[in-house]
């Protein structure tokens, strides 16, 4: 019997596993092209675009398919419904893919996977897809539910955005999320002359290096072979670094000598940014609540080679009496909804729970109140997330100020002149991907800067 390719099959227990296991996609994708090792990078590539790509548009797919099934998504086998997301996905989405081969290897899945017996429901499903490409959407004055098909995201979390920022730039942001982003990079050290070396030999192998127009030593690049065989990773050069985590970190403001603790710090890319600032004659004391956190930290150090990194186990909600009143500054970037990084990890909009965003902001007052009794008088906390909710942003900024007495402090001097609109009176900024209009999408991120009386 013919069988359906290795990637298709792989794919398909990708999707499986993270509809039945809950877990984190990326995790799941990286540990089975792990397990697969010996598979070309082209089909690498294509298993990583199908699985990401299927779990993202998820609601579309299932929506595009109710057109012209006899029985719904929601009541069909796993194993059935995700055949179809597979197939409608390289007809609509993967220019490289011929209809009639995304089709015969659904059939041949189905078949493969013991469902014989749907072959001609799932060849039926998908051949009307293809004669009906142009998938017509709900009504633009149903505004939730055309939001939510077409950009495949949750109706409660299109609900959240327009409320919070209206209907046009909550459209403008589902559409930034909606978008393919390119890899962002960051240079640690400033060595100008092999940053400039290394980028040439970036573009002499067919990488796309553009620089960032946001920040100095940053760069978007596409056609990446991966990250890893880019002269100068092993060298510690360089790390993978979105635009707005690596300005929250600079916002931080450190300067040479000062200690700095970064709670919640892995992997550790911020607690770089911070090393770097302080210089061998400071420290950085990056803490996480595993060992296995604690290892990507202390990893990420050594390739980068900043010696002045120390990294421990704890968890940032329990107070630590020898921290108390030692640190020059604090950067609290904490666990929050994820909202501001969907558009780079493509199963947090089917995961957040919007009832729960106040559990996750008592959370953060708890380890916000340690924040302010680890700093010195007069030092800086800088406190951080990837979110967009208010609860999780303005409201704990606030509560800084009303309930620990902090005092907001400017990012004026720190924030790019593109950013510096956004900022408030209180010392906060809360970015969007897609703002400013016309230039690359960062992370949808709030940055505020308090100084302790």
């Amino acid at each position: 019997m013919k069988k359906a390719t290795a990637g298709r099959r792989l794919a398909l227990d990708i999707l499986l596993g993270a509809e039945s296991e809950g877990g984190k996609a990326d995790v799941l994708i990286r540990n089975a092209l792990n397990r697969n090792f010996d598979m070309d990078d082209r089909d690498r590539a294509f298993v990583s675009r199908l699985t990401r790509g299927c779990i993202e548009k998820r609601i579309f797919l299932d929506y595009a398919a109710d057109q012209f099934a006899s029985k719904k998504t929601a009541k069909m086998k796993p194993v059935i419904r995700n055949v179809i997301r597979m197939g409608i996905y390289q007809m609509l989405f993967m220019d490289s893919v011929p209809d009639a081969t995304a089709c015969n290897e659904a059939v041949l899945l189905a078949e493969e996977r013991g469902f014989k017996g749907l072959t001609g429901f799932v060849n039926g499903v998908l051949r009307n897809v293809s004669r009906n490409r142009d998938i017509k959407l709900p009504d633009e004055e149903d505004v939730l539910n055309y939001l939510s098909i077409k950009y495949a995201m949750p109706k409660e979390l299109c609900a959240m955005f327009e409320e919070r920022f209206g209907r046009k730039r909550a459209e403008r942001l589902l559409a930034a999320y909606d978008t393919e982003r390119p890899l962002s990079v960051r240079f640690i050290l400033g060595d100008e002359g092999a940053e400039c070396i290394a980028v040439e030999n970036w573009k002499a192998a067919a990488v796309d290096a553009v620089h960032n127009p946001y920040l100095e030593h940053m760069y978007f690049l596409r056609n990446v072979p991966g990250v890893e065989l880019l002269q100068g990773y092993d060298e510690g050069l360089f790390m993978v670094a979105d635009t707005s985590s690596a300005l929250a970190a600079i916002c931080a403001g450190v300067k040479k000598g000062d200690r700095v603790i970064d709670l919640c710090a892995a992997p550790g890319g911020k607690s770089m940014i911070l090393a770097a600032a302080a210089g061998c004659e400071g420290r950085v004391l990056a803490y996480d609540v595993s060992e296995d956190k604690k290892t990507l930290i202390e990893e990420n150090a050594r390739r980068l080679g900043m010696e002045n990194i120390s990294a421990g186990v704890h968890d940032a909600t329990v107070f630590d009496k020898e921290l108390e009143v030692s640190a020059d500054v604090v950067m609290a970037d904490l666990p929050c909804s994820g909202m501001g990084v969907m558009g780079r990890k493509c199963d947090i909009r089917h995961n957040i729970d919007t009832g729960k965003i106040s559990e996750l902001a008592a959370l953060q007052r708890r380890i916000l109140s340690n924040a302010v009794r680890y700093l010195k008088s007069g030092g800086t906390l800088l406190f951080s997330t990837c979110t967009v909710s208010r609860q999780e942003n303005e409201d704990n900024a606030d509560w800084l100020i009303k309930e620990k007495g902090m005092l907001p402090d400017s990012l004026g001097g720190f924030l790019p002149a593109s950013l510096k609109e956004y900022e408030t009176e209180e010392g906060r900024v809360q970015l969007l991907c897609g703002e400013p209009a016309g230039l690359p999408l960062i992370d949808s991120f709030f940055i505020s800067r308090f100084k302790k009386p």
